[in-house]
């Protein structure tokens, strides 16, 4: 387990180290995430690279993966409406624990109160991206 202290240091969140520690079904769902993180995406950030290679492919002629890229867009912004963070949720299923409160389950709703505390105790963004980052690398 590694475990990461809040930036104001009054918590501390244990991760698992890798996607290859999961249990067999968490690690299907991290995958589930990431993937739909990566093919649509979730911020204003995901939203201009969408257009971006939209018109890309416009400017080729190429209408198919034009196509793609704006119902991926369309998603992304789909996504980023209803308050829903594929990585945020791959983020929940690599919490093993909140200040000694162990989640051993990980239903949509236990995601979300693993989010909803990591977003009380000040956990931001900026970690999130960092350690979702770490462990895809392990």
């Amino acid at each position: 387990m590694r475990a990461v202290e809040t930036k104001n240091g009054k918590h501390i969140i244990k991760f698992y180290d890798s996607i290859r520690q999961l249990p067999m079904r968490r690690y299907q769902k991290f995958n589930k995430y990431m993937m739909i993180s990566s093919e649509v995406g979730e911020s204003v950030e995901d939203y201009d690279r969408r257009t971006q290679r939209a018109i890309q492919y416009l400017n080729a002629n190429d209408t198919k993966n034009a196509s793609i890229e704006l119902e991926n867009r369309r998603q992304n912004v789909h996504h980023a409406m209803s308050e829903y963070s594929p990585k945020g949720y791959a983020l929940a299923i690599m919490v093993y624990s909140i200040d000694g409160e162990v989640f051993d389950s990980f239903d949509d709703e236990i995601l979300n109160s693993v989010i909803d505390k990591l977003d009380k105790i000040g956990f931001d963004i900026e970690q999130v991206n960092e350690v979702v980052s770490e462990v895809k690398k392990k």
